[in-house]
């Protein structure tokens, strides 16, 4: 393994975390502990993925910068040169060779069509009057007769001509005296003041001309029609995979000399330091993708020793190299995990036992 610390090393560190826990030994002498090692790995790679398609295109108006483009003439073969960066996307726009062409344009003439909203007349029915904004063409326009030129009788007196008011006009339709709306004068309705009396006013959406842009040319009468070929390359990151004791992770991924290896083809070899296990579980992950173009796997691993004090023997001893020498950390062993939990199971099930016998005599 890279980097790996000699045993007599190991055992050495460990005894000084060890005494430092209470345990009196000797490592180093003849039966004193048990060492093995293995590697933990972080494993991670960005795949560059190839699609390819054709697809037909018509765009409106003449595109010169079609023509610029390049030329293909099977986009299954067509040679692009890999990414140099598989974690960036990349892209061609291609042209079929023979494809470019020109068509006119069959729904318009010249470019324009004939007016929707007018229907091609230049002009839009509009009404000659409107209502009066302050009477509201209502029985208001004048207090004698409502508008209609024919005076009522009985009347209240404070709404017959005559009574002063600062705010009424002379009635166009039955002159009565300041008896009527001062913006009509009686007649409920007023001039319309767009059109002036005429009924029509010219049509906004073709200011008066009859005839449109036809949009889908965009005025221009014609179509530039190929068969465009396109090519995509983009990353495809896969799920970073962590192999080994991950309860050690924490304590590991900082401090410890981590070896790192990157590998950018397929045919890239594996590190050397790395045992048949640890080859096993990364090389599935290493077979080529379909349309994989290009690849960036890296690989980190260090070395961990797993060391059994047989004076502590329900305790697992850590040691892995780092930075400034060696670190140890322990953790209980699996039996004695098991054995608490299974202590802990039983003062559950008790505490529920007791529980259910208190209520039995309580009833």
């Amino acid at each position: 393994m890279a980097g790996r610390p000699l045993d007599a090393e190991i055992l050495q560190a460990v005894e000084v975390y060890a005494g430092r826990r209470g345990v009196a030994a000797h490592l180093t002498d003849p039966g004193a502990a048990d060492l093995t090692w293995q590697n933990l790995l972080d494993f991670h790679i960005v795949r560059s993925v190839e699609t390819r398609g054709e697809r037909p295109m018509r765009e409106p108006g003449g595109r010169d910068d079609i023509a610029t483009r390049p030329t293909y003439t099977d986009i299954g073969s067509h040679p692009v040169p890999p990414p140099s960066d598989p974690e960036k996307s990349d892209a061609w726009l291609l042209v079929r060779r023979g494809s470019l062409d020109e068509e006119r344009c069959g729904d318009c003439d010249g470019g324009t069509t004939k007016c929707g909203d007018c229907d091609g007349r230049g002009v839009r029915d509009c009404p000659r009057f409107v209502d009066c904004p302050v009477c509201q063409g209502g029985p208001d326009a004048c207090w004698e007769c409502e508008g209609t030129g024919r005076r009522r009788a009985g009347r209240p007196a404070h709404l017959r001509s005559g009574t002063p008011s600062a705010h009424r006009a002379l009635c166009a339709r039955c002159r009565a005296s300041n008896a009527a709306c001062p913006k009509c004068t009686g007649r409920r309705q007023l001039d319309c003041p767009d059109c002036k009396k005429k009924g029509y006013v010219r049509c906004g959406a073709c200011e008066g001309t009859k005839r449109v842009t036809h949009q889908e040319c965009r005025g221009t009468g014609r179509f530039t029609v190929w068969t465009e070929g396109w090519i995509h390359q983009n990353p495809h990151r896969e799920k970073e995979r962590r192999l080994g004791r991950l309860d050690l992770r924490r304590t590991t991924g900082g401090a410890g000399q981590w070896h790192k290896t990157v590998l950018r083809r397929a045919t890239d070899e594996l590190p050397d330091d790395l045992d048949e296990a640890d080859e096993s579980l990364i090389a599935p992950h290493l077979a080529p993708r379909k349309d994989e173009v290009a690849r960036l796997a890296t690989l980190r691993r260090l070395p961990l020793a797993h060391v059994r004090v047989h004076a502590d023997p329900h305790r697992d001893y850590f040691a892995f190299p780092s930075h400034t020498g060696i670190e140890v950390t322990s953790r209980p062993t699996t039996d004695r995990v098991r054995y608490f939990a299974a202590i802990a199971t039983a003062s559950v099930a008790l505490v529920a036992l007791v529980a259910v016998l208190g209520v039995v005599v309580l009833r």
